[in-house]
């Protein structure tokens, strides 16, 4: 937060110099003493308390910070598994949840900002990332489209001492194997500091799942009903790069200059095949279905930044542009019965997209002991994507389609905001930001649609830390966030689906749509002791207007679709608690264990929507985790356990959903041979779990489930980390 600085500046002022020692050499008479030779010194130390900073604790904007020695605790090669053991978040199918809420909801920024067209957090490894801050309530100096809270992922920036590290990382399942190669490589050469991080990676995965069709009619009898099995897997192999300049040209001046690079491949085959049991789906009816695909993807990025001190502040201004390209050729056969029918389907996409962007913030301290922060981001975002269709069915002519579409985004927004520390006991942040967007889209035999929508949003947030230094404060954040619509849910171009069922139907937008808005508050409590331990409990509240819903319509023609609207509202309530706990403060004898947990409940209702379980957005009705650690002089070994409940969630009046309820329990165990090199063992999804779903709709024609099973396995893995 921008009162960090003010923080340290109040309490070294506040605080006894840890060492003052003074030296006089004695007078032998009474002439005064020669200035030149007998001059009193007296030398005096005053160390700060920078070390005693701790952001969770001493910032007003509460949040969670997961250090870079939390992300590579577990060996993880991937950031999911990172955070599905950070509290009050959940991953599920690699959508990162918080207060349960997916997609659009929570708010995903890589360095405080969205990240760039093409970027992929798959690609990203652990080693790359300094910090993880878990923002609870927003802030206006970030989007505030948080409605569920903000993911700041922080990637590892310029050192201030020569580093040179390697890792080595290689995992292995009955279904996966991969290996991961990354360092950094740093300096410090006067004014002048570079650093360059990176890793390559490569595997091979694979794939088995079931599926379950039935459809029974409403006098109780069985018309449909079938069974599926998948089979598939393929290799993949990529490259990341981030390399970053900085320039201390002067006191005043700071220059740097950073980029991004990511590229990978992957080629995948597969075949499935349908059982029926009883009637038929479709004409023909599709019971064989080999498949195959292969992808190309890279992304590049660049970025100056100039830091200047101005006018008794401090001014951040930066410029960044991106570009990439994600090539994706998908082919597959469709079989009827005995083969006596024959469909090949090619459909190759492009996606094309580039960013321009700028950002700049100026920061100042004023009287009386208040921090004051301004700024705006632009940016320009136009992709250039087309898809080339090819259908050729028996011995009839071949269909080709070639479909192109361009849409455009240009943001907008400014903020100010105030950090105001009363006293050593209460501090107070208020802010309000205004974010303008306007959406273009123009696709092939589409008239270009042209949406336009704009948010005022002003937060408040309060700290109260108890005096005589008791270690317990209480939190209370007033916000205004809000969710606003995709580019695909703002433009009528219609996406078909391969095979159109009432489960896969084809989707299209809505330009007339509004964002989502909503008021909300949050209240917390925090103990904190000095040996490190800390108990929180938090309570929220978010009352949603506007509510974007999708809605599935069948067609004239036939043809299944789904479509969003606005329509009503929803609120969502959360209770949090988290507790960390070395065990040296209940024993002595537990000296080196820590302990860490935490669970979340959530409930939410959707207005439009009958109950029972019209939870907002599918919402993850609880989840918990539980860790312990252990350290002793050469070894640490610790392990976790992440839960999330599942159950029925309504969508809407006929249709339903159902998420199984995972356990992910993980374990480590490093040894550090000297202080040049480790080893680290892991071990991911002990109990083997596997993903399941299932899915309903019921109308006047009957009931549909579909049942899904994908079969999961424990995966092993080595890391060897060294320091040169």
């Amino acid at each position: 937060m921008p009162s960090t600085a003010l923080r340290l500046a109040i309490a070294a002022a506040f605080m006894v110099p840890a060492a003052v020692s003074a030296q006089s050499t004695p007078q032998t008479d009474a002439k005064p003493a020669d200035k030149g030779k007998d001059k009193t010194i007296q030398r005096v130390e005053v160390k700060g308390a920078a070390a005693n900073y701790d952001p969770r604790r001493d910032d007003t904007a509460g949040k969670t910070v997961l250090s870079a020695e939390e992300i590579r605790k577990y060996g993880d090669d991937n950031i999911f598994d990172v955070l599905k053991r950070a509290p009050g978040v959940t991953v599920t199918d690699k959508t990162i949840r918080m207060r349960g809420l997916g997609a659009g909801y929570t708010q995903i920024l890589v360095n405080g900002d969205r990240p760039p067209p093409g970027f992929s957090l798959d690609a990203l490894t652990p080693d790359q990332i300094e910090r993880i801050e878990v923002i609870r309530a927003a802030s206006a100096e970030y989007s505030m489209q948080a409605i569920a809270g903000t993911i700041n992922i922080v990637l590892r920036k310029v050192v201030s001492k020569p580093q040179r590290d390697l890792r080595l990382n290689a995992t292995r399942s009955p279904l996966q194997h991969g290996c991961t190669v990354g360092g950094t490589w740093g300096e410090k050469v006067g004014d002048l500091s570079y650093f360059v991080n990176g890793s390559a990676f490569g595997g091979h995965n694979e794939f088995h799942s079931r599926g379950a069709d039935r459809l029974t009619l409403p006098d109780g009898t069985v018309s449909q009903a079938r069974t599926s099995n998948y089979r598939g897997g393929g290799a993949y192999r990529g490259i990341v790069v981030f390399p970053r300049l900085n320039w201390k040209i002067d006191d005043a001046n700071e220059l740097n200059l950073s980029a991004g690079m990511q590229a990978s491949s992957h080629a995948w085959s597969g075949f499935s095949h349908n059982d029926n049991l009883v009637g038929a789906f479709g004409a023909p009816d599709w019971i064989d279905m080999p498949g195959r695909s292969s992808g190309e993807q890279w992304m590049m990025r660049g970025e100056i930044g100039w830091i200047a001190k101005v006018g008794g502040g401090k001014l951040d201004v930066s410029l960044s542009g991106e570009r990439s390209r994600d090539d994706n050729d998908n082919a597959s056969d469709y079989f009827s019965a005995g083969r006596a029918h024959h469909l090949l389907r090619d459909w190759d996409t492009v996606y094309r997209p580039r960013r321009a962007s700028f950002r700049g913030k100026f920061a100042r301290t004023l009287f009386d002991g208040h921090s004051l922060v301004t700024g705006v981001d632009a940016s320009r975002q136009r992709n250039d994507d087309t898809r080339d269709r090819r259908d050729q069915q028996d011995d009839a002519p071949e269909t080709h389609v070639v479909e192109g579409y361009q849409p455009e985004v240009a943001r907008l927004a400014a903020f100010v905001q105030d950090e105001w520390s009363i006293d050593k006991q209460l501090s107070v942040y208020l802010g309000g930001r205004w974010e303008g967007v306007r959406t273009g889209s123009g696709a092939t035999g589409m008239a270009e649609t042209t949406s336009r929508s704009h948010v005022l949003s002003p937060v408040a947030q309060t700290l109260y830390k108890f005096p005589d230094k008791s270690g317990r404060q209480v939190r209370l954040a007033l916000t205004r966030t809000y969710k606003a619509p995709t580019v695909d849910q703002l433009t009528a171009r219609r996406y078909l689906a391969a095979l159109n069922t009432r489960f896969s139907p084809d989707s299209s937008g809505n330009p007339a749509l509004k964002p989502e808005l909503a008021n909300g508050i949050d209240v917390a409590f925090e103990q904190y002791w000095p040996e490190g331990g800390m108990v929180a409990v938090s309570g929220t509240q978010r009352l949603v207007t506007d509510y974007i819903r999708t809605r599935l319509d069948l067609d004239p023609d036939g043809r299944w679709i789904y479509r969003p609207l606005n329509d009503g509202g929803a609120r969502v309530r959360s209770l949090e608690a988290e507790l960390k706990l070395p065990l040296r403060m209940v024993s002595t004898a537990a000296a080196g264990f820590d302990m860490r947990a935490s669970v979340t409940r959530n409930w939410s209702e959707v207005t439009t929507v009958p109950g029972p379980g019209n939870r907002l957005d599918g919402q993850t009705p609880m989840s918990a985790n539980v860790g312990l650690d252990y350290r002793k002089d050469k070894l640490s070994v610790g392990a976790s356990m992440a839960y999330q409940e599942g159950g029925w969630v309504r969508i809407s009046d006929a249709q339903s959903r159902r998420q199984h309820t995972r356990r992910d329990v993980d374990a480590y165990a490093a040894w550090k041979l000297d202080e040049h090199l480790q080893l680290r063992f892991t071990l991911n999804n002990i109990l083997g779990m596997d993903n399941a779903s299932e899915n309903a709709y019921e109308d006047a024609n009957g009931l549909s489930r579909q049942a899904s099973w994908q079969q999961g396995a424990t995966r092993v893995g080595v890391n060897v980390e060294m320091k040169m």
